[in-house]
This record gives C-alpha cells, sequence and structure tokens, in this order.
C-alpha cells in the first residue's frame, strides 16, 4: 500500500456493501465530503481533529486504511477553470528604482489583463484548527507578463507530476512542494488585517499570474485592435491545492472539486498557493454584418451596379435639384447686381 502502486478503487452500488467505498477490494469508511444538490456543505479542510502536517504540502488525517496507513491530503498542482467577466486592460509607466545602466531609462511601460473569475469548484481557507473561509470566486484576477524563462519555475510542473503523490497511492510531497520558484500566486486577503488600502471590505481571492511576454504582447495586440464586445474569457490556472485522497480518486472530471489553501507564517495570517496560466481565451460576441450589396435594374430599365451605399429615393433627388436652382439663381442675381455697380461707376 505505501509502495505507490495504482489500488483498484470503486464505489459498490449493489449487495451488502451498497453505498461503501472499495479500495481493492476492501470496504473502507467514504469520509468524502455529502452534497447537496451540487453545493457542498461540509469540507474536508473545515474540521481537521487529530489531523496531523507532516510537511508543509502533506497532511495526515487520524482516520486510518486498514494497513494502518493514514488518509492523506496532499498539496499538489491542480487544474482550475475560471470564467472571466469585467475584463480590463491598464497601462502604466513605472519608475525603476535600480538602473543596471546608466543609460536606461527611468520608467518602464506595463501592462496588466485584469478581471473577475468565477469557478465551478470550491477553495477552503483554513488552518490546522479548521476552516476560515470558502470561495467560488476569485474577485481579482490579474494577469502580467515576464520575460522568458521565469514562468514555469524550477520543475515545470504539471497536474501529471501531482498523480504519484494524490489518490488512494499518496505519498508525502516533497519539502518544496512541486511548483517550487513559481512566480504567480493565488492570495487570501482580509482587509481587516491587510494594511494596505482596498476596496473591499470582505474577505475575497486575488490571482496573480504571469505569461511570458512574447505571448501576452502578441494577445494584447489582438485585444486592441478587435472591436466587437467581449462576452466573457476562459481561463485555465495551476493552483497548488490540497485535495483529500478519496476525492482525488472518486471525482469525475464533471463533478465539483472540494480544494484547500492553507494559511502560512509564523502567526498563520496569510494564506498563499503557487500559480500559473496554462490557458487564457478571449471569447467576442460578433458584431451584426450587413448584407453584401447586390446590382439591380431600376423602373427605366437602367442597370445600377452594386454599391456599399444607400439608394436615394427619387423624391430626395428633386428636392437637391430645387435647392440647387434656387442657389443658382439667386447667385446670377447677385453677379448681375455687382456688374451693375461695377458699370455705373
Amino acid at each position: 500500500m505505501l509502495s505507490g502502486e495504482a489500488l483498484p478503487v470503486c464505489a459498490d452500488t449493489r449487495g451488502a456493501n451498497a453505498g461503501r467505498i472499495l479500495i481493492a477490494g476492501k470496504v473502507v469508511p467514504d469520509y468524502r465530503p455529502k452534497l447537496l444538490g451540487n453545493i457542498f456543505y461540509m469540507s474536508h479542510f473545515s474540521k481537521l481533529e487529530g489531523a496531523v502536517l507532516a510537511n508543509p504540502f502533506t497532511i495526515h488525517h487520524e482516520k486510518k486504511l486498514n494497513d494502518g496507513r493514514p488518509f492523506m491530503s496532499t498539496c499538489v498542482p491542480q487544474a482550475v477553470y475560471l470564467d472571466l467577466f469585467d475584463i480590463r486592460i491598464s497601462h502604466a509607466a513605472e519608475w525603476q528604482e535600480k538602473l543596471k545602466d546608466p543609460e536606461d531609462r527611468n520608467y518602464k511601460l506595463r501592462s496588466i489583463i485584469t478581471a473577475r473569475g468565477e469557478m465551478k469548484d470550491r477553495i477552503t481557507v483554513f488552518r490546522m484548527d479548521g476552516e476560515i473561509a470558502r470561495f467560488d470566486e476569485i474577485t481579482e484576477v490579474m494577469v502580467k507578463p515576464l520575460p522568458k524563462g521565469h514562468v514555469g519555475g524550477t520543475r515545470r510542473a504539471t497536474v501529471s507530476d501531482g498523480i504519484r503523490y494524490s489518490g488512494m497511492s499518496s505519498t508525502d510531497v516533497p519539502e518544496n512542494g512541486l511548483m517550487e520558484e513559481e512566480p504567480g500566486m493565488l492570495l487570501y486577503i482580509d482587509p481587516q488585517k491587510d494594511s494596505w488600502p482596498s476596496e473591499h471590505k470582505k474577505p475575497y481571492l486575488c490571482l496573480e499570474a504571469y505569461m511570458d511576454e512574447t505571448e501576452f504582447n502578441g494577445l494584447l495586440q489582438r485585444l486592441s485592435v478587435t472591436s466587437a464586445p467581449v462576452k466573457k474569457g476562459l481561463m485555465r490556472v495551476l493552483l497548488e491545492l490540497f485535495e483529500y485522497e478519496v476525492d482525488a480518486s472518486l471525482a469525475e472530471p464533471w463533478n465539483r472539486k472540494d480544494y484547500g489553501m492553507l494559511m502560512r507564517g509564523k502567526n498563520q495570517d496569510w494564506g498563499t498557493a503557487r500559480a500559473r496560466v496554462e490557458t487564457l481565451q478571449v471569447v467576442y460576441q460578433p458584431n451584426a454584418v450587413p448584407a453584401a450589396p447586390t446590382a439591380t435594374i431600376d423602373e427605366d430599365g437602367i442597370y445600377q451596379p452594386a454599391t456599399p451605399f444607400e439608394p436615394v429615393s427619387g423624391a430626395t433627388v428633386k428636392k437637391i435639384e430645387k435647392h440647387l436652382k434656387n442657389i443658382a439663381a439667386v447667385t446670377a442675381i447677385g453677379l448681375a447686381a455687382i456688374f451693375v455697380v461695377l458699370v455705373s461707376r
């Protein structure tokens, strides 16, 4: 069981073990959070009595398997999908405090894509003594550019890298985690405790993620030249979050996931999870396109070529001709008067 090999896991639906969880043919308790409709009313991270933090990325729960190994929650890369709304682009000039070369520019131009993200999954912010808050929205999403080579960290970890440390073959995650030196970050912010001024009054999640600047600038250029209104954006972001091993084994892709973000620091007063943008997509609402003009034959049998302009009605043409005649008559009278004055001198 501790070797890390995959074990057959299923939910029995018939017989004496109906509704129980089978692992390698053995019945184990089902400690998954229950569902009320499609909404979790309890998270595995709401109450952690008897649980031990083995290292910053591994939790050993009080309940044990038949072989004595404790149930585990491991913090590994998780793919979270966001629907982005209120998408904005901001441009700024930032003062550079330190310059490598005196000839370098004092200011650096920088662009940021900001949005609000809604997710199908649920993130529970917790300490080892219980839940602090629960979210299904990331209030502030910021995507920024970085030079190539920074995004990805030292391991370039993906969801696949986390599989060997999660599920029913869980093992302790390395002390430094799998997304070491990844620059992006998911932050839990409590405005009541944060020293920075905020427009928010309640705790919220903030995602600060990065992309290689070449691709970021290419996407920004496309956003700038497209006149069609933005309908929404889609983002797949990789977040280093805890997940209970039974959930990781049994959850289907369409199920709502129950993730946990551990409060860290000496006073456990700030919550973070490393993050990386994997996909960023913007969806446009197409503008109405007028029908292509076609050639016609008018009432007099005269061919009228196709033109992108609306045809002028006959009544309008007559009005224009009348105004032109009046203008011509007034002009002629004025010129005649001027001629008479000149001759009389």
